[in-house]
C-alpha cells in the first residue's frame, strides 16, 4: 500500500489515511481531515461542488449541477440522490496512527429563532501494533429546514480494520446508511418567498399537502485482502551499514463486497403527524394506481461481489517498470419492487467480467494507469469500459508543473431500474438500448503559482435521463459537452483571493440542461494571534451560477427530472454570500458562519431547482477537537 503522511497538531504525532478506491485494492492517499483553513465549507453540500441542485436544507436529495463532477450513476437508481451522504466502500478512511486518535466534531445553529440544523461526528481509531489498525466513525444530522414539511434525519456508522503487512495487507468494513426525508413536494407559490404579510417562512404553502416520507437504507460489508510473492534485497544504506527490503513481484488478491440498498416512499394519514390528511394527495401526482387512501412503495437490491486479480509489482524490474493486472469479477444482484398494493416481485441478474490493467505508478517523470474491462456472462453480456490516464511531472523554469490526461470509452447497459418499476404513482417497462460514452480530458497544474485548468469533452448516445412527467426517457441522438473548470488563487501578504469558474455547454438543454457558468470566490485575511498559538480566517464568499431550465425533483422516486419546454422556469442569476471566521487552537477548530447573509437586503429568487428555495439567511456554527492519546 502506497500511503502518505500528514504532519497532525504535533511533529511527533502523525495520521497517515487512505481510501481503497478499487476491488483491485487500489489505495488512494488522502490528507487527514485536520486544515483549519476553510473550516467553515465542512458539510457535505459545500463539499460536493461549488454549485448543487437540493431541497434547501442539509441532508436533503442533492444532485451537481457541474455534469463533469457527477458521480456514475448506480445500479440503484435511489441511491444516486444521496451520494455526497452515503459511506459505501470507495470512500471508507483507513487510518495507521501512533497513538490512538479520536475526533468529535458539531455543526448547528447558534441563534433562537431559526430552526435546527445539527450534525454531530463521532471517530476513533487506534493501532493494536505499527501495521493493525481498527476504528469506528458515527455521523448523525437532523435538519428540519426552514420551510413546511422538510425534516431530514440521517445517521451513518462504520467499523473499519486494516492491516498493512509486508506481504499479506488487507483492509475492511461494516457500514450502515440511514436516511429519512419529509418531502413538501416544494414550495405552491414561488413568490411568498418574498412575502412580508406570512408570519414566517413555515407557513409557506407547500405543493404537497401530505406531505410525503421516504427513506434510504444502504447496508454494506467490504473485505479486501492480498498476499504478495517476491524476494529480498540488500540495500545499502551507508558505507557501514546495509539493510534488508522486501521486493514484491507477484501479488495474488480477493475483494468480496456485500451490499444491501432499499429505498421506501409513504404518503397518507397520519405521515409527518399530520392527522389532518386522510388520504393520498392525488392532484399533485399525475396517476394513482394502487391506492388512493395510502403510499407504501418501496424497492430494494442485494449485491455479493467476488473479484479475484492477481498483480505482476512493478518495483521488482528495473528495466521494464510497469504492474500488469488481470481480474475476474462475479456479481449477483438480486433485484425486489412493488407487484402490486400487497405483494412483491424479484429477479436475478449475474455479471461476469474480466479484464485488466497497465500501470506505472512510481515514476518520477510519469504515471499511467489504463483499465479495461469487458462483461462475458449475464444480462450485460457486451458491456465494456477502457479507461486510461496519464500524468506528467516536470518543472518550467522555478516551477513544478503537473500535465495530465485522461479519457475513457464505455459501453453501458440500462440499469434493472431504469428498464422496470412498479409503484403506487409511477410505473415503466422500457427496452432501452445501451448508452455510449466517450470522453476526453486534461489537466494543467502549477502549484506553485496556485494555477489549476481542467478541461473535458463527452460525447453520449442514447442518454437515458427523466423527462418532464418523471419517467424514464431516451434521446436518440448523440449530446456533445464541453467543460473547462479554472482555479487560480492569490496571495496579497494575508489576505488571500480564492477563485473557481466553472464554464459548461450541453448541445441538448432539453435532455440534459446545464448553467453555463458556475463561480466561487473566496477572499479572506488569514493569519496567527496571541504569539502564534491562534489560527485566525476571516472572510467572504460568493457561489453563483447563470440562469438555465434546472431539473426538477420526484419526491416519490427521488430523481431530478427536466421541465416541461411548454411551460418552464429559468432558475439561477443569484448571489449566496457568507461571512465567516475561522479559529484553531492547538487540536481544537472552531467557526462562525453567516450563511446567506445578502438576503436581508438583496430581494432575488434564491432556488437551486423550480418550486425549491434555499434557506434565508442563518447563522451556523461548527467545532471540531482532535485527541491524541
Amino acid at each position: 500500500m502506497l500511503v502518505s503522511v500528514l504532519a497532525v497538531a504535533q511533529q511527533d504525532r502523525h495520521v497517515r489515511t487512505w481510501h481503497v478506491v478499487s476491488p483491485l485494492a487500489v489505495v488512494d492517499s488522502i490528507p487527514a481531515d485536520t486544515a483549519h483553513i476553510n473550516f467553515q465549507d465542512t458539510n457535505p453540500i459545500d463539499r460536493f461542488s461549488i454549485a448543487n441542485s437540493f431541497n434547501g436544507n442539509l441532508g436533503s436529495p442533492i444532485q451537481t449541477k457541474l455534469y463533469f463532477l457527477r458521480p456514475q450513476n448506480s445500479r440503484f437508481i435511489f441511491a444516486d440522490a444521496y451520494f455526497p451522504y452515503t459511506v459505501r466502500p470507495d470512500n471508507v478512511v483507513f487510518y495507521n496512527t501512533k497513538t490512538p486518535f479520536s475526533n468529535v466534531q458539531y455543526l448547528g445553529g447558534l441563534l433562537t429563532g431559526f430552526r435546527p440544523e445539527e450534525n454531530v461526528q463521532f471517530l476513533f481509531t487506534a493501532n493494536a501494533n505499527r501495521r493493525l489498525n481498527f476504528g469506528t466513525k458515527w455521523d448523525y444530522t437532523r435538519a428540519f429546514g426552514e420551510y413546511a414539511n422538510q425534516e431530514t434525519r440521517r445517521t451513518s456508522a462504520q467499523l473499519f480494520g486494516s492491516f498493512d503487512g509486508e506481504r499479506y495487507s488487507a483492509s475492511g468494513a461494516f457500514m450502515i446508511n440511514s436516511m429519512d426525508n419529509f418531502e413538501s413536494g416544494g414550495i405552491a407559490n414561488p413568490a411568498d418567498i418574498h412575502n412580508s404579510d406570512l408570519p414566517n417562512t413555515q407557513t409557506i404553502r407547500t405543493r404537497l399537502h401530505g406531505p410525503g416520507y421516504s427513506s434510504f437504507r444502504y447496508y454494506a460489508f467490504v473485505y479486501n485482502h492480498s498476499y504478495s510473492f517476491g524476494f529480498n534485497r540488500t540495500i545499502e544504506v551507508s558505507e557501514d551499514s546495509t539493510r534488508i527490503e522486501f521486493v514484491p513481484v507477484t501479488r495474488f488478491g480477493h475483494n468480496l463486497t456485500l451490499s444491501e440498498a432499499r429505498k421506501r416512499y409513504r404518503e397518507g394519514p397520519g405521515i409527518g403527524g399530520r392527522q389532518d390528511v386522510q388520504r393520498v394527495d392525488t392532484a399533485f401526482h399525475k396517476n394513482t394506481f394502487f391506492s388512493s387512501f395510502a403510499t407504501n412503495d418501496t424497492a430494494a437490491v442485494q449485491i455479493v461481489s467476488n473479484t479475484f486479480f492477481v498483480t505482476i509489482e512493478e518495483e521488482f524490474n528495473r528495466w521494464m517498470q510497469f504492474g500488469l493486472t488481470a481480474f475476474l469479477r462475479n456479481d449477483v444482484e438480486r433485484y425486489m419492487m412493488m407487484a402490486d398494493s400487497a405483494s412483491l416481485m424479484h429477479e436475478i441478474w449475474h455479471r461476469t467480467r474480466i479484464g485488466g490493467v497497465l500501470s506505472r505508478q512510481h515514476g518520477t517523470h510519469f504515471r499511467y494507469n489504463v483499465l479495461a474491462e469487458l462483461d462475458v456472462l449475464g444480462v450485460q453480456i457486451g458491456d465494456f469500459n477502457l479507461t486510461g490516464n496519464l500524468d506528467g511531472f516536470f518543472r518550467l523554469r522555478n516551477d513544478s508543473v503537473t500535465l495530465s490526461a485522461r479519457g475513457f470509452m464505455r459501453n453501458e447497459s440500462p440499469t434493472f431500474f431504469q428498464q422496470r418499476y412498479n409503484s403506487n404513482h409511477f410505473r415503466w417497462n422500457n427496452n432501452f438500448n445501451r448508452t455510449y460514452r466517450t470522453q476526453v480530458g486534461g489537466r494543467f497544474t502549477i502549484p506553485t503559482r496556485r494555477f489549476s485548468l481542467d478541461v473535458a469533452m463527452e460525447n453520449v448516445s442514447n442518454f437515458i435521463y427523466f423527462d418532464h412527467n418523471a419517467m424514464p426517457a431516451q434521446d436518440n441522438g448523440n449530446i456533445q459537452l464541453i467543460s473547462a473548470n479554472l482555479r487560480q488563487d492569490f496571495h496579497f501578504g494575508r489576505f488571500r483571493l480564492e477563485n473557481n469558474m466553472f464554464y459548461q455547454l450541453s448541445s441538448n438543454q432539453n435532455v440534459l440542461p446545464l448553467p453555463t457558468l458556475a463561480v466561487h470566490h473566496n477572499l479572506y485575511y488569514l493569519d496567527r494571534w496571541a504569539n502564534g498559538v491562534l489560527g485566525v480566517q476571516i472572510g467572504v464568499d460568493v457561489r453563483y451560477f447563470t440562469a438555465y431550465y434546472a431539473p426538477n425533483f420526484s419526491p416519490a422516486t427521488g430523481q431530478f427530472f427536466v421541465q416541461d419546454v411548454n411551460n418552464r422556469t429559468r432558475i439561477g442569476n443569484f448571489p449566496v454570500m457568507n461571512a465567516y471566521a475561522n479559529f484553531h487552537l492547538r487540536t481544537v477548530r472552531f467557526f462562525a458562519k453567516y450563511y446567506h447573509f445578502n438576503n436581508l437586503f438583496m430581494e432575488t429568487d434564491f432556488f437551486t431547482m423550480p418550486h425549491f428555495p434555499i434557506n434565508p439567511a442563518v447563522v451556523r456554527i461548527g467545532l471540531s477537537w482532535n485527541f491524541y492519546n
